[in-house]
């Protein structure tokens, strides 16, 4: 590197963690004595080392990892529920249109009207999951309540 400033910026968080060996370590300390930039830009990395070695992570109590888990877990009983939920209607709407187009139980214009009702309840049923999924991704307060 031509820039000896350069070359110190990156050896000061070796220093800060004392990682250098003999020759980095009085090459940068002879840059700093010399250069009034660097020192200050190592004076500012040096309190924020020691300002975050104080720093510690505050746990959560158990009751807290208790009521994460149980409600992971009705998450995914409800999400189970729905998918067998969903999966035994399409069948019996499948079984159901196949039994109306099959069978002889009503005169053609009552097949019509009810598969243009059926429709209808289709295109609903998917415009409201397309936008409770649309919802769903942009939400930002979905995943952030608290209750």
């Amino acid at each position: 590197m031509d820039n000896p400033c350069e070359e110190v910026h990156h050896l000061m968080s070796g220093y800060l963690d004392s990682e250098l060996d003999d020759a980095d370590t009085e090459r940068m300390e002879a840059h700093l004595a010399k250069c009034e930039k660097c020192r200050t830009e190592f004076e500012e990395m040096t309190l924020l080392v020691s300002a975050s070695s104080t720093l510690s992570v505050e746990l959560p109590p158990d009751e807290v990892w208790d009521q994460f888990l149980e409600n992971i877990y009705n998450r995914t009983e409800r999400q189970t529920g729905w998918i067998a939920f969903i999966i035994g209607i399409s069948a019996l709407v499948a079984w159901g249109i196949y039994e109306m187009i099959i069978l002889d139980w009503a005169q053609p214009l009552v097949k019509g009207a009810t598969a243009i009702a059926l429709i209808g309840l289709l295109i609903l049923f998917i415009s409201v999951l397309r936008q409770r999924l649309a919802i769903h991704k942009s939400d930002r307060y979905s995943s952030d309540v608290h209750r």
